[in-house]
């Protein structure tokens, strides 16, 4: 949404300013602070974007045309445009952006790309930053980058320097104003490149991602505006020729379309914007002079917040969040930051905006362009800061976090994952958990054998499912010199387990053969009664020295992918590639859905764990579904990489489920010795307290030199040859032994 709601500002003084034109920055101001509220009544109040530019290439050719009334030479007319630009824009933009990115550092609510969006907006190129990001403006993840809107404003200026060269080539100001020829070619210049850039707008090739943020695609709404005001500075008799009773109705009517289109669900489009800046135009052309001094309504409260509406506009869009951020109650929300809004928008207006405007009239040449300079570098350092501190701290969002891995093999936690364990960030975040104390035995072929069997068609996949032996991992868990503690199959192939018949039409794939360990086929209530008695054997063995079995079924998986991404492809944060910006939209199933697809084997995980004392079923589905829908994102920002595998931010929303079953199964209480009465000294064990059996125990560690002196348990021993041996445990999990008794 425009900036200039900055409506580009000529040197008149605010008395003088017509009401039409504040109070048709009013209206488009409140258009698009209500509409970002999200209320049902009006869907189309972003379209206010469309009267700002209008109205601001109006302002702009106006004050270009009559804001030195000397004739100078071409440079300086550039230089002294450009300082008014300056002055009027910068100071309120970056303590808009100073205030916002210190409140995001604080409070931690800010992201990388949030500050990158930031930088950008302070030297003008924020719509080319969320162009070539490929972030859509009605997308979510967009909806949660703080400078968003401040795209408009980065729009507005790259036309602005379109048209001050053209006007500077012509020499602009008084030169202009006493030459009706040069207005003319300025006329036919500019109203070329506005029906060029329509041309643009309304092209069947041109995507509605460049429609809406290039700056070619926009000129010919700011060229409107400037062909109006040029067409009024060459008649001095524009009006005359039509009666003040129908210029009324046309202003009329186009505040009624206006209003029509904004509380009207149009989807955004060219034609939308068409129409938007042909009424707008119609309102500037047709206003009499009367309401040139009045405004369309009475009272000056409309023409206030016209007044106000940069400020408004600067602070609304970082409130908005920041209200959605303290409270989830609609009407809270929208309360608070309608309050804050106003508030901080009219004490910023006389704090900074308004004083600082004109500031450059009493002040050197070079001291000008100190302040501007000195306050870009102060805003670019902290949004800059703020970028470094958040991309520091967001490790999980970083390659780095892939490093993690579970690799400690003489661990007594064991790991079986898929590639969703492997290749997505979940690994990392389980070791992180586990201080990298955990041992990956092996992707989960190693206890279900996928076949391909054919293609059926694009994206489409017949499977074989064979069950395999378990009598490998079991031998393993009882030979284990560290006996596991637990062990996590990653396991997120239920969707795949799921019956055809109940698979939706999306789904990838679908087992169509189900075989037994031998390799014969067997129906597949059959495959899950064996494959459940395969969790319960591995259980059992687990089991004998305290061990827990845990297994995770998968979050939800999104048909609707169709091109393969490499991960990497995803990583620059400026720009990405268009099967990246596809992530970036919102992918939705309904629970039915989800359902068809795993909840069956979710159900056979819940039997095993009432039927077995040491199983727990940790569903990873939780933070990704209500009772009515999955979704792949969240707060705006996506969890997947893909269909199914999650990204950074998916494995950190699933981490505190993975913590808190491992704070159950995992045994951390107080440790003692037990030796079986009359054996060898080396058999005696060590029985930590705590975890799901409560009765984990691991073979004792003998040293000959204990590096700890405390002990935390010691007991009296004969072994097979009657001889007394006092067994100590220290603190550091190391066993030693003497002769005699405890005590002597």
């Amino acid at each position: 949404m425009s900036s200039t709601v900055s409506g580009a500002v000529s040197n008149t003084v605010p008395k003088l300013l017509r009401q039409d034109i504040q109070q048709l920055r009013g209206i488009a101001v409140l258009a698009v602070i209500v509409n970002h509220l999200g209320v049902d009544w009006l869907p189309g109040g972003y379209l206010g974007v469309d009267v700002f530019f209008v109205v601001s290439g109006y302002v702009i050719t106006h004050s270009m045309l009559t804001g030195n009334t000397q004739a100078i030479s071409r440079l300086r007319f550039f230089a002294q445009f450009w300082v008014r630009r300056v002055f009027r824009l910068w100071p309120m933009l970056f303590a808009t952006v100073l205030a916002t990115s210190a409140l995001l550092i604080v409070t931690g609510l800010g992201q990388p790309d949030t500050f990158i969006t930031g930088i950008a907006s302070l030297v003008g190129l924020a719509n080319l930053r969320l162009l070539l990001g490929r972030l859509e403006y009605f997308a979510l993840d967009t909806g949660s980058d703080w400078f968003m809107h401040t795209w408009s404003l980065a729009v507005e200026e790259q036309v602005y320097l379109v048209l001050s060269l053209i006007f500077a080539a012509f020499g602009g100001g008084a030169r202009l104003l006493g030459s009706p020829r040069r207005l003319g070619v300025i006329t036919a210049c500019i109203g070329m490149l506005t029906a060029l850039s329509l041309a643009a707008a309304m092209a069947p090739f041109t995507t509605e991602l460049v429609r809406f943020y290039s700056p070619h695609t926009r000129l010919y709404q700011i060229g409107a505006g400037a062909i109006l005001a040029l067409i009024a500075a060459r008649s001095t008799s524009r009006t005359a020729s039509t009666s003040t009773r129908i210029r009324k109705a046309i202003v009329f009517i186009g505040l009624a379309g206006l209003f029509a289109q904004f509380v009207t669900d149009v989807a955004a489009g060219a034609t939308a914007s068409l129409v938007s800046t042909v009424l707008t135009t119609l309102v500037l052309a047709s206003a009499t002079s009367l309401q040139h001094s009045t405004g369309f309504v009475r009272g000056r409260w409309l023409s206030a917040i016209g007044d106000r509406s940069y400020a408004l506009y600067l602070v609304h869009w970082p409130v908005q969040l920041l209200a959605a951020s303290v409270t989830e109650h609609e009407i809270g929300k929208m309360l608070l930051s309608l309050s804050l809004t106003f508030a901080l928008g009219v004490l910023s207006y006389r704090l900074i905006e308004n004083p600082t405007r004109h500031l450059w009239r009493g002040i050197r040449a070079r001291r000008s362009v100190g302040l501007a300079l000195g306050g870009l570098v102060t805003a670019i350092a902290l949004t800059g800061a703020g970028y470094e501190y958040t991309n520091r701290n967001d490790e999980p969002m970083t390659a780095t976090a892939l490093a993690a891995k579970c690799d400690a093999e003489a661990s007594p936690i064991w790991t079986i994952g898929d590639s969703h364990f492997d290749f997505a960030p979940v690994q990392p975040i389980v070791s992180d958990l586990l201080d990298g104390n955990c041992h990956n035995l092996g992707g989960y072929g190693l206890v279900l054998d996928l076949q391909w069997m054919e293609e059926t068609s694009p994206g489409k996949r017949a499977v074989r499912i064979r069950l395999l032996q378990t009598g490998w991992l079991i031998e393993r868990i009882r030979d284990a010199e560290i006996f596991p503690q637990a062990l996590l199959i990653v396991h997120f192939l239920s969707a795949f387990m799921s019956p055809s018949r109940a698979a939706p039409e999306s789904a990838n794939f679908v087992a169509t053969e189900w075989q037994a360990p031998d390799g014969s086929s067997v129906p597949r209530e059959e495959f899950l009664t064996l494959f459940q008695n395969n969790l319960q054997q591995i259980a059992s063995a687990l089991n004998e020295h305290g061990g827990s079995l845990i297994v995770t079924s998968p979050p939800p998986d999104f048909d609707w992918l169709s091109v393969d991404i490499d991960s990497s492809l995803c990583s620059n944060r400026l720009v990405v590639s268009r099967e990246c910006a596809t992530l970036r939209t919102e992918a939705t199933i309904t629970r039915a859905q989800h359902d068809a697809r795993g909840l069956e084997v979710r159900r056979l995980l819940d039997d095993t764990a009432t039927k077995t004392a040491n199983f727990v079923h940790l569903p990873l589905d939780q933070p990704f579904c209500d009772e009515l829908e999955c979704s792949n994102f969240l707060a705006g920002n996506p969890l997947y990489m893909d269909d199914d595998h999650l990204n950074f931010s998916g494995a950190k929303l699933v981490q505190p489920l993975f913590r808190e079953v491992f704070d159950r199964v995992l045994p951390r209480g107080p440790q003692e010795l037990q030796c079986p009465a009359n054996g060898s000294v080396f058999s005696c064990r060590v029985r930590t307290g705590g975890g799901l059996p409560d009765n984990y125990s691991t073979s004792a560690r003998f040293v000959t030199a204990p590096t700890s002196s405390v002990v935390v348990s010691q007991l009296n021993h004969k072994d097979t040859f009657g001889d007394n041996y006092c067994i100590a445990l220290n603190d550091a999990g190391e066993a030693s032994f003497v002769a005699g008794t405890c005590g002597d």
